[in-house]
């Protein structure tokens, strides 16, 4: 770690430059794989979609609207533009982020690794999310399956809550 004598806008937090850990590597190439993937699933399933598909699941994970084929390229955009980039951009510059405790020189090390730690999850949980909606929504409309299952939004709610719950608890104990 190289700490840096600036200071963010306020004056308040210390600008460090963290190097990524393993397992924060190991997440970041997880997310990277999940966008490419999607990508890919997309550019091969698009030619032989039908016209129309799936574009909203209700809370059963039974299809509840339809539209075209086209309007499924709206889950990559969400998944790239939405998620993928502004992650990573803030994971980059933790000191300006929101935190419910002071940050001071003695714990800035740990929280910046722990919110960006969070980070990095919670946007390869929510690329690999995406991923499966769309192979799901594939699925549904090429007739080889019914939804998305009924696990899915257990799944999606557990990971919503989670994560955020695991990084919060560890902040409050390393403030």
């Amino acid at each position: 770690m190289r700490k840096d004598k600036n200071r963010n806008k306020s004056g308040q937090r210390p600008v460090l430059h963290i190097p990524l850990s393993t397992s924060e590597i190991l997440v970041e190439i997880a997310a990277l794989v999940g966008v490419l993937l999607t990508v890919l699933i997309m550019v091969q399933s698009c030619p032989t979609l039908p016209d129309t598909v799936p574009t909203h699941f209700g809370v059963s994970g039974q299809p509840d609207a339809w539209g075209s084929r086209e309007s499924l390229w709206l889950l990559p955009g969400i998944s790239i533009l939405l998620v993928y980039i502004p992650l990573t951009i803030f994971s980059r510059f933790p000191h300006i982020g929101n935190y419910p405790w002071n940050i001071t020189e003695e714990n800035a090390e740990t929280q910046y690794q722990l919110v960006r730690s969070m980070m990095g999850w919670i946007k390869a949980e929510t690329v690999w999310l995406i991923t499966y909606i769309i192979w799901k929504t594939i699925q549904v409309a090429c007739g080889k399956a019914s939804g998305l299952g009924t696990t899915f939004l257990w799944i999606f709610l557990l990971l919503i809550f989670l994560t955020p719950a695991i990084y919060f608890y560890r902040a409050y104990r390393a403030r």
